[in-house]
Parts: structure tokens; C-alpha cells; sequence
């Protein structure tokens, strides 16, 4: 059974990131000054966005969850559409 954005938020934040690690599917990653943000789809029907800061090599412990396709416009810059319509 898939789970929930809303089981998923009550969860601890290691949980959280097990769980992205094991059943998310990455979708894209674009750059948020010296951030690097990974955006992962799971099963339940929802986002998760994982910030990674590179010069200091840690994951920050948040993440951010939506459903609305509206907060994936920040990745449009970093998908290539002639990938996407190449035969």
C-alpha cells in the first residue's frame, strides 16, 4: 500500500529520507543558489523535494511535499524536450 503525503509528513525526517531513497523515483534536479534540489515522485501520488548543499556537503533536514503539478516549473528549465519528442 503506497503511502500517504500526510503519513508520510508524520514520519521522522530519516524515515522520510528512507523511504524517498528506497520507493521514490527521481524525476529531475535543478540548482537553488548553493543548494542542489532533487525532486523524487512516490507511489501515494506525491512530490518530495530533498535540499543538498554542496559546499558543505549535507542534506538540509527538510523537505518539502506537494501534489500540485504548479511547483514543478522550476525543473522546466532543466529538461532537455528533444529528449522527450527523439524517436
Amino acid at each position: 500500500m503506497p503511502t500517504t503525503q500526510a503519513v508520510f509528513q508524520a514520519f521522522p525526517f530519516l524515515a522520510q529520507i528512507e523511504l524517498v531513497w528506497d520507493e521514490g523515483r527521481h524525476l529531475a534536479t535543478r540548482y537553488e543558489g548553493q543548494d542542489t534540489v532533487v525532486l523524487y515522485h512516490l507511489q501515494g501520488d506525491f512530490f518530495v523535494e530533498m535540499f543538498y548543499n554542496q559546499v558543505n556537503n549535507v542534506l538540509h533536514e527538510k523537505l518539502r511535499t506537494f501534489t500540485s503539478t504548479v511547483f514543478l516549473e522550476p525543473y522546466a528549465t532543466y529538461i532537455n524536450m528533444d529528449d522527450l519528442t527523439q524517436k
